[in-house]
C-alpha cells in the first residue's frame, strides 16, 4: 500500500513522507520530528494498521503532532480512532489543510478526540506518536505506519 501511494503522489506533483515506517509495535513512543512541511499547501496523512491481533481489551491510539521548531512545544492536530486489540485492519486518512483556517483558536493543550482533525493547525515540524494499552496480559501489538503526502 504504501508503495501505491508514493506512485500515486509522484503522479500527482506531491511529495511522500514518512512519519512511522510499518512495524508492529507492543508501547507507546513518539516518532522523530520531521522537518518541512511548511512549504505544503496540503497534507494527506494515512494511518495504515495492518495487525491487531490480541485481545479486545486493548488499545492504540495514533496522534499527528505539529511544533513550530522541532524540538520543544508538540501539539495535537490529528487524533485518529482508536483501534481495539481485536480490531480489523483498517487505513484512516487525515487531511490537514490551512486554506480555511476558521474564525476561532484552538486549545492545543490537550489531544483533540479520538476522530477529530484539526485541519488548520499546521506546523513546519511534524511526527507520529502513539499510545498502546495492554489489558494486562502482556501480549499488545499492533501493526501499523503513518505515511502521507505534502501538495
Amino acid at each position: 500500500m504504501v508503495g501505491e501511494l508514493y506512485g500515486v503522489v509522484s503522479r500527482l506533483g506531491g511529495e511522500a513522507f514518512t512519519l512511522a515506517a510499518v512495524a508492529a509495535r507492543a508501547a507507546g513512543a513518539n516518532g522523530a520530528a520531521v522537518a518541512g512541511f511548511g512549504r505544503f499547501r496540503r497534507l494527506v496523512i494515512l494511518l495504515s494498521i495492518t495487525a491487531s491481533a490480541t485481545d479486545a481489551g486493548d488499545t492504540l491510539d495514533v496522534y499527528v503532532d505539529g511544533s513550530l521548531d522541532g524540538s520543544s512545544t508538540w501539539f495535537n492536530v490529528a487524533h485518529f480512532p482508536q483501534q481495539a486489540g481485536n480490531g480489523a485492519a483498517v487505513m484512516h486518512v487525515a487531511v490537514l489543510d490551512p486554506s480555511d483556517p476558521g474564525t476561532a483558536t484552538f486549545n492545543v493543550t490537550s489531544d483533540a478526540a479520538a476522530g477529530a482533525v484539526r485541519p488548520a493547525v499546521y506546523a513546519p515540524y511534524l511526527r507520529a506518536r502513539w499510545a498502546v494499552v495492554d489489558s494486562g496480559d502482556g501480549n499488545s501489538s499492533h501493526t501499523f505506519s503513518v505515511v502521507g503526502w505534502g501538495q
